[in-house]
């Protein structure tokens, strides 16, 4: 890993329709404006409505953000430490769904660090999601090797979130995709046919490429699922910040 000065809206692996991966060691961390925050950036795009972004944050211990509100939407995933706000002290496993109209001060005391994806969930009907992975019950899937647990998924809306725990030695064969594919290694390892990625990588699959995926560890990872023509970015024109509808 490496730090950079300040963070700027950029376009980072912006492109739906590439294969890409990002491993946690080669993550850029970038400071910011807040105190004791720390961007590290998987996908980016400045030249989308209001920058969205898929990338781990980082608080130090102490770290806040100011009262602020979500164009699009934000999911948070807890990964370390205890991540806090208004509704609540999120211990790590701890996956929210925040939709547009939800407004917090997110803080850590101790720090923490979370996997965030911000503005990807437009729409004023969204539901609000507050769970935890580690004690929610599993599902079989259709591979007893893997077992799945979902997070979000609404008939309004096209994309789909779950989390899959494979078991160690778990292997497929030219799986294909019909929709672009995301995944977030949380624990264990995770390859392919084109490498091996450890805990805290981060991988997009286009539609209709093959690819072999296995485990030799086993694995626990985050999915989320989408069509490659889906607007993902969608900001309400009448959305505003809770500082703006206070001036």
């Amino acid at each position: 890993m490496s730090f950079q000065s300040q963070w700027q809206p950029k376009q980072i692996n912006s492109n739906p329709c590439t294969r890409t991966h990002v491993l946690f060691k080669s993550l850029v961390w970038y400071q910011t404006t807040f105190t004791g925050i720390w961007f590290g950036c998987f996908e980016s795009d400045h030249e989308v409505q209001e920058h969205p972004v898929t990338m781990l944050t980082r608080f130090d211990p102490g770290g806040f953000f100011p009262l602020h509100g979500h164009p699009g939407g934000e999911e948070i995933l807890v990964l370390q430490g205890n991540f806090a706000d208004e509704t609540g002290v999120h211990s790590p496993g701890t996956y929210m769904l925040n939709p547009e109209g939800f407004n917090h001060s997110p803080y850590s005391k101790e720090g923490c660090l979370t996997f965030v994806k911000l503005r990807q969930h437009g729409g004023k009907s969204r539901q609000k999601v507050r769970t935890n992975v580690y004690d929610s019950p599993w599902r079989s899937g259709i591979i007893p090797q893997i077992e799945m647990q979902p997070l979000y998924h609404q008939s309004d809306y096209l994309e789909k979130t779950w989390v899959e725990r494979w078991q160690p030695g778990t292997a497929l064969s030219n799986v294909v995709e019909t929709e672009v594919k995301e995944i977030f290694i949380i624990e264990g390892t995770w390859k392919d046919e084109l490498g091996c990625y450890p805990t805290r990588s981060w991988l997009r699959y286009p539609p209709n490429l093959p690819y072999s995926p296995a485990s030799e560890t086993g694995c626990l990872i985050y999915v989320k699922t989408y069509p490659i023509e889906t607007t993902r970015f969608i900001v309400g024109k009448d959305f505003r910040h809770p500082f703006e509808l206070n001036s």
